[in-house]
């Protein structure tokens, strides 16, 4: 289990929608590619009260998060109680205080994030308001730096 940290499971509702989102989006990306499955996505997400653009702009920081790592995020299976590294990440770079200039760092990620996925994220955050809320998550005792191994 290289790969995956064993923790407890997410603290709210809104990170367990973001949570089983991400898994969703891996699955169907293992299975069908990537960009598969969206419409899927955004039906899924609405069974957790999630508006339709909502899942959509969850699906863009996946997708702009792989982009940014050169690599697919790896998740837990879909029943799982724990997290994986990059779950964990995830969710601390929603809930992280994002830089005022894109590309800046901030005491959440001090190398900054490129522009599209902080946009990416202030969109999630407007778009699906109380459900994935910001700040949720403040980071654990051995959390420093990038959330990303």
């Amino acid at each position: 289990m290289a790969f995956m940290e064993r923790i407890a499971a997410p603290d709210t509702d809104g990170e367990r929608t973001v949570v089983r989102l991400l898994r969703h989006y891996c699955r169907a990306r293992d299975r069908h590619g990537n960009g598969a499955g969206l419409s899927r996505l955004v039906a899924f997400g609405q069974t957790m009260r999630l508006p339709p653009a909502g899942s959509v702009a969850l699906a863009s920081v996946f997708q702009l998060t792989e982009a940014v790592l050169g690599r697919q995020l790896v998740t837990e299976c879909c029943c799982a109680h724990c997290l994986s590294r990059d779950e964990r990440a995830v969710l601390r770079m929603l809930a992280a205080q994002l830089p005022t200039v894109a590309g800046t760092g901030t005491p959440d990620i001090p190398h900054g994030l490129p522009g599209a996925l902080t946009w990416a994220i202030l969109s999630v955050r407007r778009l699906c308001g109380e459900v994935v809320p910001a700040g949720s998550r403040p980071a654990a005792a051995g959390d420093s730096g990038c959330p990303f191994p």
